[in-house]
């Protein structure tokens, strides 16, 4: 039971970092400054191409770190205890402490929940925001949101200068989630093998098919 709980804990983790990603293309009902901000750091990332994006990330429970690949509607996301793989199709989710995979073939909207770029037409309309404590570094942008969104209030920041993404926290009404931004790199060639999970590199984990 222990073993399941953390697994699903850690997934959920993973689930709050990719919607960082999201928080930078996706649109909002905003004052007109924070829209016209948010629209900058919007284009800022489309034309970055493939990302790498190494993060921390805080919760009540401690901190770790980890990174997540994106290019289009694949991903792949490496923390500690935890790795997800997405091709765009089928989805791969490795627990460490369980020597477990589980495979699943997610619908569209179940993709959407995990899938950065589906995200866009999900929240579009899901939170208010308004300009924050920005500093002379960077911009910070507060969002609301509205009945029935995931998360009751997120904040985002991304520096002045080139709008490179640097903080999100996300708030529910039991827990309150930081990432801190690490690394942030461009123009990524990624090779396919790195959407999918591979068994020759984990030759002892139980692969559980559940398409």
């Amino acid at each position: 039971m222990k073993k399941t709980l953390k697994k699903f804990i850690l997934i959920g983790v993973a689930k709050k970092i990719l919607f960082l990603a999201v928080m930078l293309f996706s649109q909002f009902a905003c004052a007109d400054n924070a829209t016209a901000l948010l629209d900058k750091a919007a284009a800022k990332f489309k034309a970055a191409g493939n990302v790498k994006i190494g993060f921390q990330v805080t919760t009540e429970s401690g901190s770790t770190t980890g990174y997540i690949d994106i290019a289009g509607n694949k991903f792949h996301c490496d923390m500690a205890g935890l790795r997800v793989w997405f091709d765009g199709e089928n989805m791969w989710h490795y627990v460490k402490s369980n020597e477990e995979v589980n495979i699943t073939n997610p619908s569209a909207a179940e993709a959407a929940k995990l899938n950065p770029y589906s995200f866009i037409s999900l929240y579009k309309k899901g939170y208010t925001c308004k300009m924050g404590k920005s500093t002379a570094s960077y911009h910070e942008i507060l969002l609301t949101g509205k009945k029935g969104s995931a998360y009751q209030n997120v904040v985002v920041r991304f520096e002045k200068k080139d709008y490179k993404p640097l903080y999100i926290k996300t708030v529910t009404a039991k827990h309150t989630t930081e990432f801190t931004v690490n690394s942030y790199l461009t123009k990524q060639n990624f090779p396919a093998s790195t959407f999918t999970f591979n068994k020759k590199d984990f030759p002892k984990v139980e692969v559980v098919d559940l398409r």
